[in-house]
């Protein structure tokens, strides 16, 4: 009996040193899921603090951001947000993108609807200088860095405005005027959306360079065409009837420019002058055929991926200075070759 009870002693010995073993094998298995867990942990904590893996894609953190702009009807803010939707996908990011439709009450709608979203920051292309100020002062109460892109408002309390200065623009469309009329003409002025920060000081900076500097230069006539190609045409075709004393035509966007061209080239005129600015591809086409004088070069493109990385910047606490401004350029048939492929 003592030995059957020492064989069963033994046995159980055995048996409780198999389960132990088991244990310790399952431990192991735990211990190697633990490392993953903490290995992913460790990734999170390294992409909070800006380390982690070199080969971890998703390891940086992917932000949410807002833009509310003008209006995607134009050609000009069509490529503003392709430009920023090229840079969001590098950076990790997702634009949420609103279109007003150049309509005032749509853009602070709508900067409402991305605020109760709570995106990390806001990219706001101005409808107008004075009725978008109030979405500003929304953003900011609400807490969220805020960027504004080629347009800006007449409330400064924004953190940074990504664009040009638009009244060297106009300055710039007065010098090739006056060149190209040696001095002296009568000029029609397409404006923009009246209100629009660009229509206001492309208007003062094309009134300083050519209409005080130019005596024999006379303003015969203006009105706004709204940034839009067909109602800049049909304006036209009423200003060569009622004006036919016409020399230049000065738009205050590529699109009016083109329509204006349209109206001209259908009246078989060949004498007039047509300056445009943005630089949109169809204009730079034009100026290359030798059919628009010029255009003045806004970059969209550069501006655009700028206020994305300015965007992204602020949320991560960076500093910037209050204004990041990109340089236009004066295109004609010379140097055309050089920004049109």
């Amino acid at each position: 009996m003592k030995g059957v009870r020492m064989w069963k002693w033994l046995l159980a010995a055995v048996a409780l040193i198999l389960v132990l073993a088991a244990c310790g094998g399952g431990n192991s298995g735990g211990s190697s899921g633990s490392g993953v867990d903490g290995g992913s942990k460790q990734s999170d904590s390294g992409s909070g603090s800006g380390g982690g893996s070199s080969s971890g894609g998703d390891s940086k953190p992917k932000y949410r951001i807002g833009a509310a702009t003008q209006g995607l009807s134009h050609e000009f803010i069509k490529a503003l947000v392709e430009a920023m939707q090229e840079k969001a996908g590098e950076l990790n990011a997702e634009l949420i993108v609103m279109d007003s439709q150049d309509q005032i009450e749509n853009q602070l709608n709508q900067v409402d609807n991305l605020i109760s979203q709570k995106v990390d920051a806001i990219i706001l292309n101005a409808v107008d200088f004075v009725g978008s100020s109030p979405a500003v002062e929304r953003v900011k109460a609400a807490g969220i860095p805020l960027v504004e892109a080629i347009t800006f408002t007449q409330n400064e309390d924004y953190n940074v405005f990504v664009g040009t200065d638009p009244e060297q623009s106009g300055i710039m469309m007065g010098e090739l005027l006056a060149k190209f009329l040696d001095g002296k003409g009568n000029v029609a002025l397409l404006q923009g959306q009246i209100g629009h920060s660009a229509e206001i000081t492309r208007g003062a900076g094309l009134k300083k360079s050519l209409f005080d500097k130019y005596p024999d230069v006379k303003l015969i006539t203006q009105q706004t065409a709204n940034w839009n190609r067909d109602e800049a045409m049909r304006i036209t075709e009423d200003w060569l009837q009622r004006f036919p004393q016409i020399n230049a035509i000065a738009a205050q966007n590529d699109e009016m420019a083109m329509g204006a061209l349209q109206a001209v080239e259908a009246s078989g005129r060949t004498d007039i002058v047509i300056v445009g600015i943005d630089g949109i591809p169809d204009a730079l086409k034009a100026v290359k055929e030798g059919r628009l004088a010029a255009t003045v070069l806004d970059n969209v493109t550069e501006e655009g991926k700028r206020a994305m990385e300015v965007a992204v910047g602020l949320i991560e606490g960076k500093t910037f200075t209050k204004k990041e401004l990109v340089d236009y350029i004066p295109i004609t048939k010379e140097n055309v070759d050089q920004y049109y492929k």
